[in-house]
Formats: C-alpha cells, sequence, structure tokens
C-alpha cells in the first residue's frame, strides 16, 4: 500500500516536540511500567470501543501465534486474498493461504475483513491479456472475471469475514483528476476508460451478499484520506455510486502514518466528515513509521537510522494520542487493524526503500515496545 505522505512542515515539528514536553512525564511513567511482558489483551481492552485487528500472511500463524491469539479478534489477509495471489489463473484459484488465515480465525472465534477485490497492483496478468480499451466485448469479458471473482470469494469466506475492500486506492492523488487512470497504472481504468468498474465492483459484491444472505459491509479503502483534496474525490465517488442505488458502508482509513503526519485534527476532520455522509470508520491500515524526512516529491528517502530511546518515546505518545482519539470517536469507527504484528516483518522494511523500520507494537523478537503499554494504561 502506498502511503505518498507530505513532509512535515517546521510548524509541525513544534507541535510534535511541544507535545512531547506536555507527556514527558507520563512517558517516564510508561517506561516504568515497561516489564517486557504484553499479559494485557488489546482486543478485551478496546471491545467495548471497536474490535483490534492485525493484517498477516501464514507464516504469522506460527511464528506470532500467542500474539495473534492473545491480543487480537480481527484479521485480514495482508496479501493472499488478493486477486493476483489467490486467483493467479483463468479458471484456478490458490486458496491454501487464504483458507489457511481463515481457519486459523474460525478456531480462534475472529472475524476477518476481506482485502481485497479490486487494485490496481498485485492483478494476474491473465486478467487484462488481450482485452482492448473501450472494446464493448472484452469490457463484458472483465465484468463476468470480476463478477465470478467476488462470487467465489464471497461463498467460500462469508461465514468468517464482516466487512471487505471492495475496491482499494482507485482514487488519484493528482490535483484536477479523481479516478487513478492508466497513466497511474490501472488497469481496470484503462480497459474501461472510465471510472465504471467501481460501479461493477460495489453491485457484484452487493448481489453476492445479498444472494448469500450476508450481513458483510461493504468498504471503499484508501490511503491520504486525512487530505481535505481526496477524501471530497472519494465522498463524490461515494455519492454517485449511491446515485445509481448502490450501497456502501464504510471508508477504511489506511493508517500508513508518520511520528509526525497527519496531524490529530486532520485525522478527527476526516472521521466527522466521512461519519456526516452516512458512513462507518475503520482504521484498516495502522503503522507508524519513525521516518519523518522522506520527500515524495523528489523520491529523496531519509537514511536508514537506529530506533534510540527517545523515538521510542516518540512513538509511544504517537499511539496514545491516537488510541485516545479513536475511542472518543468509537461510536463511529468499527475497527482498528494493525498492518502486520511485529517490526520483523513489516512491509516499511522495503517501502520506500530497503531500510529497517519499527512501526509496530511488538519489536523485533515480539517483545511488547513502549507502544503497546502507551495504548492499554488505562
Amino acid at each position: 500500500m502506498n502511503s505518498n505522505s507530505p513532509r512535515a512542515s517546521s510548524k509541525g515539528i513544534i507541535l510534535i516536540l511541544a507535545f512531547m514536553l506536555i507527556n514527558l512525564y507520563g512517558c517516564r511513567q510508561l517506561e516504568i511500567k515497561k516489564t517486557g511482558t504484553a499479559d494485557v489483551s488489546l482486543y478485551k481492552k478496546y471491545e467495548s470501543y471497536f474490535s483490534v485487528g492485525a493484517a498477516v500472511a501464514p507464516k504469522h500463524l506460527s511464528s506470532v501465534a500467542d500474539i495473534l491469539e492473545f491480543h487480537f479478534n480481527r484479521l485480514a489477509a495482508e496479501n493472499d486474498m488478493k486477486f493476483g495471489p489467490i486467483h493467479p489463473a483463468a479458471g484456478r484459484y490458490s486458496f491454501s493461504n487464504a483458507d489457511a488465515i481463515a481457519n486459523f480465525a474460525r478456531n480462534n472465534s475472529m472475524t476477518m475483513t476481506g482485502h481485497t477485490f479490486v487494485w490496481h497492483r498485485q492483478q494476474p496478468s491473465w486478467l487484462f491479456s488481450g482485452l482492448s480499451p473501450g472494446n464493448t466485448r472484452d469490457i463484458e469479458t472483465l465484468k463476468n472475471q470480476l463478477k465470478n471473482h467476488i462470487e467465489t470469494l464471497v461463498n467460500r469466506y462469508d461465514d468468517v469475514v464482516d466487512n471487505w475492500d471492495v475496491v482499494n486506492e482507485a482514487i488519484s492523488d493528482t490535483g484536477g483528476k479523481t479516478y487513478r487512470d492508466g497513466s497511474e497504472g490501472s488497469e481496470w481504468y484503462r480497459i474501461f476508460q472510465s471510472e465504471e468498474y467501481i460501479y461493477w465492483a460495489f453491485k457484484y459484491s452487493q448481489d453476492a451478499l445479498a444472494a448469500k444472505g450476508s450481513n458483510a459491509k461493504l468498504y471503499y479503502n484508501d490511503y491520504n484520506v486525512t487530505v481535505p483534496s481526496k477524501l471530497n474525490k472519494i465522498l463524490s465517488m461515494v455519492q454517485w455510486l449511491r446515485s445509481r442505488g448502490l450501497r456502501i458502508d464504510g471508508i477504511g482509513l489506511q493508517g500508513h502514518w508518520k511520528l509526525d503526519w497527519p496531524t490529530l485534527s486532520d485525522i478527527r476532520s476526516a472521521i466527522n466528515k466521512i461519519s456526516t455522509a452516512g458512513l462507518e470508520v475503520k482504521i484498516s491500515e495502522l503503522d507508524i513509521s519513525i521516518y519523518t524526512n522522506d520527500d515524495w516529491s523528489t523520491h529523496a528517502w531519509e537514511a536508514e537510522k537506529a530506533f534510540t530511546e527517545q523515538l521510542e518515546t516518540q512513538q509511544a505518545v504517537r499511539y496514545r494520542e491516537l488510541f485516545m482519539l479513536f475511542k472518543a470517536n468509537s461510536g463511529r469507527i468499527t475497527s482498528v487493524t494493525f498492518w502486520g504484528v511485529s517490526d520483523d516483518a513489516t512491509w516499511l522494511d522495503y517501502h520506500p526503500k530497503r531500510r529497517n523500520d519499527y512501526p509496530l507494537l511488538f519489536d523485533d523478537r515480539h517483545k511488547p515496545k513502549l507502544a503497546y503499554y502507551a495504548i492499554t494504561d488505562f
């Protein structure tokens, strides 16, 4: 998942430093309480507010099984339910990894987020092979493939999945353009020559759930949702879908955030605006990168740095303020899902370049970090 966050302004850095000073005494108390054990269950601590999940791969089901079983009541497949991995060839599915995750969830009385039916990345090459942009017959072929794919996954996982990311990252970050098109890597848009594929993804999802008698919710999921211009585009898309008789239940805010971005005010404003539009909110992909000086406009990335005690404290403060905000808005937030479990297996170690990052609650040795204590100490 891409997270093209803007660089922090000097004003933002000053605000963060001020917040750290204000919370210094609280952080010292947290340091005392860092015992090396994580004996407070995350999901039980928050069960009166929202469910707490983690994105996993099959390897996690053994390497951090104890953490998953004790701390989470929701799972998402990090990659194994995406179109390419689960449907690698026409007429052939590869269910083994997704089944392993779903069975782990079933055996531990967890629910799942289904991620994702449509994305411009991790698509199988066969899906678009030989199709011509704008060709009516080819568009019908692609629609049928999408319909069959959605129906197959809903029928197989509906008993454990309570919400589906129907479409992921279809909105452009470019000013003056609403949808990600072929120039931004969307084969869906290139073949349809419009955003019409989004309509059909939600239509087929709605129909598949209705045929199954399912109560699962339908979500749109994206990053940079806290940027007002992008959120406005998303809400315009929602209005367009609803005007054509479709339902969309909620928006997933990918929480690929940083120590200093986005501001609490921007997150709060986005939650309010989404809720006012009659939509549920979920924090879908939460991790907090320690790298604050990346420049996405020039692709200049900060050099690798050590995870110092100061950074760990700053991250703990950040997590605590976020979860205080989530709790205050729990009537609007249905779930919070971390994008990973521990720092030894995070996608941020490879994005936007190869360097060690430390974005999660558990360290490389699967021990709780200060951030864990920061969000369970209430």
